[in-house]
């Protein structure tokens, strides 16, 4: 395969850019607060997340569960979720006017609804659940009262999440697009000004600050030219939005970049389905989110970045500076509600600045928009042409077995601040001849940063195939050790009076409890999940009495616990 010979020399395609929806308008105040009172909001739509945009809003619950929570407008009950993670226990309603409103982190449903699905998850034997009803079965009214609020899923304190999406298409769309009383005359705060040296890949770069000053809402750079060592130039931005009535910052609406008046970079975040949400990672400084948790924003798009929140252009926000003239540079900031922020400055290329950075001559070049393929001694690795944002030369090495667990090298493929969008697969080589109950028992673990993913792959002679969604170290690991169970805030032989809930708590030494399994007496009992507690609430199928829990815990790797406990219920 080809290495690198030098660094990146930006190259510009025709027609490489995305047409973005026409302008539409959104019915105004067809949608009332899901929530019977003032709405304030934690986060709003597009704000950046790790691996992608908010997709609607989080609306404050007063840091209390079980708020009762509204239909938005007429319509039906047209599907229920309920995950561990995600958004926990959540309800779909469609609406005759085109468009489904969902609700997240719910506690509970309405009586019927919550009957319904208590009933379909004792005859899968399943908690998690992800269905569609028919359009007769539960009709709702404008305002009705259809769930209790909570903090289930992914949630991390008690709110309501609310979205507005396009029945036909799946778009999730801006909900402060259609009226929504929330209150806000304030504009953007513009916190930093970056930019970057675009002759090299972004991921070859690091961010090179532009001091600026704020005073009486006017944003200046602190010198009268910026100047910048690289002919050719993006710029970004670290901002946040506020609004009236919470103390909380929110993401940016609507981004524009000018030079010399001339547009060259806009974006608004009106909407884009949910499966597009992880193009995040392209919208800004990957590294910089995952390292210290700072957002810098792209005023530009990069070759593999195909979301729909770009206005068509015949640039791509790439600022060439072919001369030694200074360039005039507007950059906007706004809300919905078309509160502005801006700064203008002069911009100038000085060859005095020029700084060249180094590429491992030894990496792979890797191209957005095609397929890459890497093999060395004891790995095969896979990525579509959808996998990178921009080209990049991807460092890709192996290392000895480190434990006696492992049956592999270690495969160091680039680094964890190097963005993925699509799933890539790789094939890694067992190194050991080991026994097929070993061998059954062997595991793929991806160390990604501070984070670790583990696979039961599937085997092809002596390679295991896994897929993952982050770079990082991959290595075969044998895992023999079965999860431990606990109960929490209860024993074995516990008497139940006023209790309302018994929490057990599943724990794994290397992997995740792939699958969790309550019988009581015999019978199917349901748990609900949060992270690594399941929670049982006492109703009618637990009479008062003498009961028998048995409880059985599975990880990745097939290992297995089961423990029985006794209790008395009052």
């Amino acid at each position: 395969m080809k290495k690198y010979l030098c660094f990146f020399i930006l190259i510009f395609v025709e027609g490489c850019f995305l047409k973005a929806h026409a302008q539409k308008t959104y019915p105004q105040n067809y949608f009332r607060d899901p929530l019977n009172i003032a709405i304030q909001l934690a986060s709003n739509f597009g704000e950046l997340r790790t691996d992608h945009f908010h997709m609607g809003l989080d609306i404050r619950t007063q840091s209390r569960e079980n708020l009762p929570v509204f239909a938005a407008a007429d319509g039906y009950v047209s599907r229920i979720k309920i995950e561990k993670y995600g958004y926990g226990q959540a309800i779909y309603i469609t609406h005759p006017n085109g468009y489904t409103t969902l609700y997240a982190h719910l506690n509970s449903f309405y009586d019927a609804l919550e009957k319904y699905v208590e009933d379909k998850q004792y005859k899968d034997e399943s908690w998690e659940q992800d269905f569609t009803l028919p359009k007769d079965l539960f009709h709702v009214t404008k305002g009705q009262f259809i769930a209790n609020s909570g903090n289930t899923g992914g949630s991390q304190g008690p709110h309501l999440h609310f979205e507005i999406r396009d029945t036909k298409t799946g778009n999730n769309l801006n909900p402060l697009l259609f009226g929504l009383p929330v209150p806000d005359t304030k504009p953007p705060l513009l916190f930093g000004l970056y930019w970057f040296d675009r002759r090299y890949s972004v991921y070859n770069v690091q961010p090179q600050q532009i001091s600026i000053t704020h005073k009486n809402n006017i944003y200046k750079t602190s010198s009268g030219v910026v100047k910048v060592g690289s002919p050719v130039i993006t710029l970004g931005f670290r901002a946040e939005d506020v609004s009236n009535n919470s103390p909380f910052k929110f993401g940016v609406y609507h981004a524009a970049l000018s030079m010399d008046d001339s547009l060259l970079f806009e974006c608004k975040l009106n909407d884009f389905l949910y499966d597009d949400s992880r193009y995040v990672n392209a919208c800004m400084d990957y590294g910089e989110w995952v390292s210290h948790h700072v957002g810098i924003q792209y005023l530009s798009i990069l070759p593999g970045n195909h979301l729909n929140i770009f206005t068509p252009l015949e640039s791509d926000g790439t600022i060439l500076l072919n001369d030694t003239s200074t360039h005039k540079i507007h950059i906007e900031l706004s809300d919905v509600n078309n509160n502005v922020s801006a700064v203008d400055f002069k911009l100038k290329y000085d060859a005095a600045l020029n700084k060249n950075y180094s590429i491992d001559s030894s990496a792979f070049v890797c191209s957005p928009g095609e397929e890459n393929n890497i093999q060395t001694e004891d790995a095969i690795i896979h990525f579509d042409e959808n996998a990178f944002y921009d080209a990049l030369a991807l460092p890709v090495t192996e290392t000895a077995a480190t434990s006696l667990k492992q049956v592999s090298p270690t495969i160091h493929i680039g680094s964890h601040l190097i963005p993925v969008h699509d799933a890539y697969d790789i094939s890694v080589k067992m190194s050991k001849d080991v026994s097929d109950s070993i061998k059954n028992k062997i595991v793929m673990e991806l160390q990604s940063g501070s984070s670790n993913y583990v696979e039961k792959g599937d085997w092809k002679n002596n390679y295991m195939h896994a897929s993952f969604y982050d770079l990082g170290n991959a290595r075969l690991l044998i895992d023999t050790i079965a999860p431990v169970i606990m109960t929490v805030g209860w024993k074995e032989g516990s008497l139940f009076n006023a209790t309302k809930k018994l929490i057990i708590k599943c724990t794994d030494d290397l992997s995740r409890i792939e699958n969790f399994r309550a019988e009581l007496d015999g019978n199917w009992l349901m748990f609900a999940k949060k992270n690594d507690y399941f929670i049982y609430t006492f109703d009618e199928h637990c009479a008062n009495g003498d009961h028998t829990l048995t409880v059985t815990a599975k990880d990745v790797a097939g290992n297995s616990t089961t423990q029985t406990f006794n209790f008395t219920k009052e």
